[in-house]
């Protein structure tokens, strides 16, 4: 481990010392949160963004929940998780299943039209006499009446008169 010793303005310690009350840890362990922070984002590429703020409410019985879940965090991990902490780890959490179930679904539906229109179905052979389809498809015997007008079965001749 190696020591680090920097000199602040006085209004600069101050912030700080409030910001270690309240989250209840060293200053030591604040230094290396906000340093591992500065280089974890450096190398994101988000050390210069903008920040927006997302405020909600919550009923009572979960607020209490959230505060007992921290308070037995500090307790078994020996550091003050806080709640901006906590939820933003949520949040991302949520967001990174959320895009592996979007990337899973697009998958899925880019598979599904060649999945379901499976081998494509190959007519059956069949023979065409070349005499019948040279004089039109009339379906008619050689004396020009069709099956059903040579049966007499059921067949009643379309008229255009009215």
């Amino acid at each position: 481990m190696s020591k680090l010793t920097v000199t602040l303005p006085d209004d600069l310690h101050a912030q700080i010392r409030q910001e270690l009350e309240a989250q209840g840890i060293t200053t030591g362990q604040f230094i290396e949160m906000v340093v591992t922070k500065y280089f974890t984002k450096s190398k994101e590429g988000e050390n210069n963004m903008a920040t927006r703020t997302i405020a909600f409410q919550v009923s009572e019985e979960l607020y209490q929940r959230i505060k007992e879940y921290l308070n037995r965090y500090q307790e078994v991990y020996g550091r003050k998780l806080t709640q901006r902490e906590f939820m933003l780890q949520l949040i991302e959490d949520a967001l990174s299943e959320a895009e592996e179930e979007f990337e899973a679904a697009t998958a899925a539906e880019d598979e599904a039209p060649e999945a379901e229109e499976g081998p494509e179905e190959e007519a059956p052979d069949c023979e065409v006499d070349t005499e019948d389809a040279d004089a039109g498809d009339t379906n008619e015997d050689d004396d020009g009446e069709s099956p059903a007008e040579a049966s007499g079965e059921g067949y009643t001749p379309y008229t255009n008169e009215e």
